[in-house]
């Protein structure tokens, strides 16, 4: 099959963009919520150089076998803090994505909502092939609650901890 297919994700925020910005990009903020229920980001992994051309990593371990790791390698190749980014980006260990194929990955964060107090996260990603595109949705849809109860202090995070 080819990769032909974009997943496209939305949702609101009651958080200023500035601070939903900076949850997707400072590494100490991203390692908190990064990934589906039942996986973490590995501290030491995480790193970004936050700039037009700057690369950013992080690897996602699977809490009950630290063996299954997903890597994420990617380049900015749009950065423009807190409106948008644009990384390519290489993903190893995830079976569904051909490590050998880059995807790219856009989140847009647009204010919205009384007074442009809140924010919507716009995220595209891929391609990827069509049978595994909505399971990708899916786990997008699963990271932006993990985001929201990180914004929000609650859940899992209401003592400042980690899935």
């Amino acid at each position: 099959m080819t990769a032909n297919v974009m997943v496209v994700v939305e949702r609101q925020f009651d958080f200023p963009r500035e601070e939903v910005f900076r949850a997707w990009t400072d590494p100490q903020q991203l390692k908190r919520w990064r990934g589906s229920p039942g996986w973490h980001v590995e501290d030491e992994t995480v790193g970004g150089d936050l700039k037009l051309g700057g690369r950013h990593t992080h690897v996602k371990i699977r809490d009950n076998d630290p063996t299954t790791r997903v890597v994420t390698d990617g380049v900015y190749s749009e950065y423009f803090e807190p409106d948008v980014f644009v990384s390519r980006e290489r993903i190893t260990g995830d079976p569904g994505i051909d490590p050998n194929v880059p995807l790219e990955l856009r989140v847009e964060f647009t204010n919205y909502g009384r007074e442009g107090k809140g924010t919507l996260v716009r995220i595209i990603q891929g391609p990827y092939d069509p049978d595994v595109a909505g399971w990708h949705g899916e786990g997008w849809e699963k990271e932006l609650t993990r985001l929201q109860n990180f914004l929000a202090g609650t859940g899992e995070y209401a003592n400042g901890g980690r899935a």
